[in-house]
């Protein structure tokens, strides 16, 4: 199960930003599309990070929502996924509290600066018109941006991964249960173990020095 360390993130969220997957920009496009332009690529970027940092799903993300975030109180209530383009409730059908890490709440709190759709029913990540985004362009967008930074081949779904995993260093398995929205630990014990802790390899390292 690979993932995406912090410093790889930022990568791909900056790729993202610089708008990698547009290619070569018609000379002639105006100033409004070239603004239009610039602020949907800040999203992208956004949403990587906000992936990576919280792992939502991507449902999930699709279906977020200004009215589920608390920034002040760093928390995000997920209660609703996107799922074969239909609205409903998560895949658990339960809703749970996920506490927003720095980076998660900037993020947040940049997206919120753009001054139109953030009513409390908007979506957090939309189009132009104030619409969900399309998942492929979304999924073809990352992949794009993951090339032009030169990462590893990972999925979408590893951000999701690497917040499980990145977590898991640092807390019990039943916290990255609660974080993620598994329904069984036996689903989370895998994030426990996908890449040793620096206390473990000290004491794997005390078992077997040689006196």
């Amino acid at each position: 199960m690979d993932f995406y360390e912090p410093h790889e993130i930022e990568a791909l969220a900056e790729r993202a930003a610089a708008g990698s997957h547009r290619g070569k920009q018609f000379p002639g496009l105006s100033p409004e599309e070239i603004a239009w332009r610039a602020r949907e690529d800040a999203q992208g970027a956004e949403l990587f990070r906000i992936a990576a940092y919280t792992g939502l799903r991507f449902g999930e993300l699709l279906a977020l929502r200004w009215g589920d975030i608390d920034i002040d109180a760093r928390r995000i209530m997920v209660q609703r996924a996107v799922s074969a383009k239909v609205e409903g409730p998560t895949k658990s059908w339960q809703a749970r509290l996920v506490p927003l890490a720095d980076p998660a709440a900037e993020a947040l709190a940049r997206l919120q600066a753009r001054g139109d759709y953030t009513g409390r029913d908007d979506y957090v990540f939309c189009s132009r018109l104030g619409w969900r985004l399309n998942p492929s362009a979304i999924r073809r967008r990352y992949n794009a941006a993951r090339d032009a930074a030169g990462l590893r081949p990972v999925r979408f779904h590893g951000l999701r991964h690497a917040a499980g995993s990145l977590v898991a260093r640092h807390a019990d398995a039943r916290f990255v249960q609660d974080f993620l929205g598994h329904s069984r630990i036996a689903t989370t014990e895998r994030y426990m173990h996908a890449k040793a802790r620096p206390e473990d390899v000290e004491r794997v390292n005390l078992a077997f020095r040689v006196a």
